[in-house]
């Protein structure tokens, strides 16, 4: 697939491409020339400091915005890059430098041809770059900074050998390409990039300061660090067809980034924190306006709405019930089996069903189509049959009380965990119909079961009542903690179905807050997140401030409200929330004056300060008691900081703010990067107040925004103008606004209708359940 040589000069750049002949016309003597693009897409420039940088983000249309090719992921050709760059900047791409030649102020660098890769793939980064080695891997690389960021690049370089050498042994070949450098982007929406040999990051994602790291912090770095080293296998070596296997491209990383980050950083526990991402993805999927995971893409309107939480944690999950299902050997044997066959090619879903179904010998494509093509998510209803030694399961789709769904049928590798009295045992049964009993080959009756061993399964589930409450009592003795974490999830999930009274729930909730583990304890604090808005009203709050005083206090009791040496790293992630909750939704003054001691030593010296907790406290300060002169002080600290998590902390603080012209000010600062911004209007649409200052923001600078942000994410400014909502006065203006054809970009319409659904579902379960809430919240504090 050789052909012409394109020659196309951009600004300060040339690039000269060898790909196919467009047209078969003779353009390599032309001379195309076009600016910088303006919205971090294509191949573009930002600053940091002084300095001035040039990155590409080219996925999934925008390299044909810096040269001319076929841009579509089936055309996998060689290419060689030549730049003509300044004398001072250094270049970097997918390959190791062929040749660099000076000529006077500039230079001209020739990169190796590249392996077949499809042209959202290429990589180009410009600049006066600081260069770190990464020791310790099968082939050469550096993370590469802006300069004076070099410092912070220590622990990526640490952490990136074992992630590594654990995905070379998991796929039982090298990693496929020369060299891998990792570049910390300062301007950069996607967070990552799997570009081969050159993975583009968001500085605050891949930077760290080795002095002050979160262990959110560290983790998130880990583990999107794995994730695209995982594409390098899945997505690069072997690449989609199309764009409708974008969700498995994603999936897989997904899943498999997270294999060898619990294999080689068991302190992550993310084995388990992965559960939460299921949870959320089922959260999703439950609503009628979800789609199916794999679907037709015709036109690339919106691409960037296919990369969501179905794509990564549902398919993620998914996978792994499959893995389980199979056996984790088979499953391997299938997967290398995929790769083997199509390596610098492209491939199918199908293809990867083919293979994993000849290594275990069971239809996975028939089984899996039926996760994959179709919208929603199953419930699994157990019941004991056979005087206790069988079981009849049982599926319908999952949906929310008083909502209809069409009819749908899966088939759901259901695994059983049990005991008659004795020994326990688990056991794994395919259900392929409405209704089917199953032996589980015991002579005494089944005292307790559990219809999702291991929370492997993508599917919510229901007991008999009694059982329930009984396995809740229980949980602790009889459940691991992937299942505990999973059945607090659950319970939020038939709380929204009308199986569970909002009393109940809280109760329930409570119960599990005693959990010793801070997965569970955090789990909790999610559930009851997600039903605060609608089961809390103005009326309850002071009720509910205590009802959180007694359920997370007692869990922060037990950790300690400050660090400890050697604590896990469950435990300091945990600190952080529960000090949260109880200064801001349970009012303790307590902690409202502990978190305002934490602000003043963190301004008195910010490098002696535990990022976490000041994070946090500045947080609740601003929540609390924010006023001009904390706004000022953190300006003040924001204009001597570049640590970009320090900033993003800051700027999240400022978004916490409730004085309408503080939170407009914070909006209107100049200089922001997207992240930074973004930072601001995440944290302020967290509540529902905050969410009608965003839309009031939208509404006063939506051109603004159009010329600043990347095109397809206006689609998704409804989400934050319609954060916490639960009424129905919200609706009207917030559609009217983004639904009017000179704001409806593409993929408003569909982000409009999911968030609208998500309000009139919280509106319902107001209805429903907040005078049961109500009633169980004024027994334990009837003011």
């Amino acid at each position: 697939m050789m052909g012409l040589t394109q020659l196309v000069s951009i600004g300060a750049l040339t690039i000269v491409a060898l790909g196919p002949a467009l047209g078969g016309e003779q353009q390599a003597a032309d001379k195309l020339k076009a600016p910088f693009d303006s919205h971090s897409v294509g191949l573009y420039r930002t600053q940091a400091g002084p300095d001035w940088y040039a990155y590409t983000q080219f996925e999934a249309t925008d390299a044909r915005r810096a040269f001319p090719c076929w841009d579509e992921p089936s055309f996998k050709i060689p290419y060689q890059l030549t730049v003509t760059v300044p004398a001072a900047s250094l270049a970097v791409s997918n390959t190791p430098v062929e040749s660099d030649t000076p000529a006077g102020a500039s230079r001209t660098v020739v990169f190796k041809r590249t392996p077949p890769l499809p042209s959202y793939l290429l990589a180009l980064a410009v600049g006066p770059f600081d260069t770190v080695p990464i020791v310790g891997m099968s082939v050469p690389g550096r993370v590469v900074t802006v300069k004076g960021k070099g410092p912070l690049a220590a622990e990526a370089a640490h952490v990136t050998p074992p992630l590594l050498a654990a995905l070379e042994k998991y796929f039982g070949r090298p990693y496929p390409f020369e060299k891998l450098d990792l570049i910390a982007v300062p301007e950069y929406w996607p967070g990552a990039m799997e570009n081969p040999g050159a993975i583009t990051f968001a500085d605050q994602i891949l930077l760290i300061d080795p002095a002050g790291a979160t262990v959110a912090q560290r983790r998130l770095m880990i583990e999107v660090n794995a994730h695209e080293i995982a594409h390098m296998w899945f997505g690069d070596l072997v690449t989609m067809a199309w764009w409708d296997d974008l969700w498995l491209n994603e999936s897989f990383a997904s899943w498999m980034g997270d294999k060898v980050t619990q294999e080689a950083f068991k302190e992550t526990e993310v084995e388990t924190r992965s559960v939460e991402g299921a949870q959320k993805a089922m959260n999703t999927d439950a609503r009628l306006t979800t789609r199916a995971i794999r679907q037709p893409v015709g036109a690339m309107d919106n691409l960037l709405q296919a990369a969501d939480e179905l794509a990564y944690q549902k398919g993620e999950a998914v996978l792994g019930m499959f893995e389980a299902w199979l056996g984790p050997d088979v499953f391997r044997a299938g997967v290398r089996d995929y790769l083997a066959a199509h390596e610098w090619g492209n491939a199918t879903a199908a293809d990867l069903w083919s293979a994993l179904s000849k290594a275990s010998g069971k239809d996975v494509g028939k089984s899996m189509a039926t996760f994959l093509d179709q919208p929603g998510v199953p419930v699994v209803n157990a019941l004991l049959v056979d005087d206790g030694k069988s079981v009849r399961l049982s599926q319908q789709r999952f949906v929310r009380a008083g909502v209809k769904a069409p009819p749908a049928q899966w088939q759901i590798p259901v695994g059983v965990k049990f005991s008659d009295g004795g020994v326990v045992q688990t056991k794994t049964f395919l259900l392929t119909s409405a209704s089917q009993d199953f032996k589980l080959g015991i002579r005494n009756p089944v005292d307790w079961i559990h219809p999702n061993s291991g929370e492997r399964g993508y599917y919510r589930w229901t007991v008999a009542r009694p059982l329930l409450t009984t396995m809740a009592e229980e949980a602790a003795t009889r459940l691991d903690t992937r299942e505990r974490v999973g059945f607090v999830g659950n319970l939020s999930a038939i709380l929204d179905a009308g199986l569970l009274r909002g009393a109940d729930y809280l109760r329930l909730l409570a119960s599990f807050a005693a959990d010793p583990d801070p997965l569970v304890v955090s789990a909790v604090v999610t559930a009851l997140d997600e039903a605060r808005t609608a089961l809390i009203t103005p009326e309850t709050r002071g009720a509910f401030a205590t009802y959180v005083q007694r359920t997370l206090g007692k869990p922060l009791e037990r950790i300690g409200p400050a660090p400890r040496p050697g604590e896990p790293g469950s435990v300091a992630a945990l600190r952080p929330t529960l000090l949260w909750w109880l200064a801001v939704y349970g009012n303790d003054p307590r902690f409202q004056e502990y978190a305002q001691a934490l602000v003043s030593a963190y301004f008195a010296d910010p490098a002696r300060a535990d990022p976490a907790l000041s994070g946090v406290a500045l947080q609740i300060a601003a929540a609390t008691a924010g006023d001009r002169a904390l706004f000022d002080r953190i300006r003040k600290r924001l204009d001597s900081t570049a640590v970009p998590a320090e900033r993003g902390r800051l700027f999240a603080a400022l978004g916490r703010l409730r004085d309408p012209a503080l939170a407009e000010e914070a909006l209107s600062i100049p200089g922001m990067t997207f992240q930074e911004g973004g930072a601001i209007i995440k944290a302020m649409s967290a509540s529902a107040e905050g969410s009608q200052r965003v839309f009031a923001y939208h509404r006063r600078h939506y051109d603004e925004l159009a010329q600043r942000l990347p095109p397809m994410f206006l689609a998704f400014l409804p989400n934050y103008a319609l954060g916490q909502a639960c009424s129905e006065e919200r609706l009207a203006p917030v559609h009217d606004f983004y639904a009017d054809p000179k704001r409806n970009v593409a993929g408003t319409d569909k982000e409009l209708a999911m968030r609208e659904e998500e309000v009139r579902d919280c509106i319902g379960l107001r209805a429903r359940e907040a005078p049961s809430a109500a009633t169980y919240l004024r027994a334990i504090d009837p003011r």
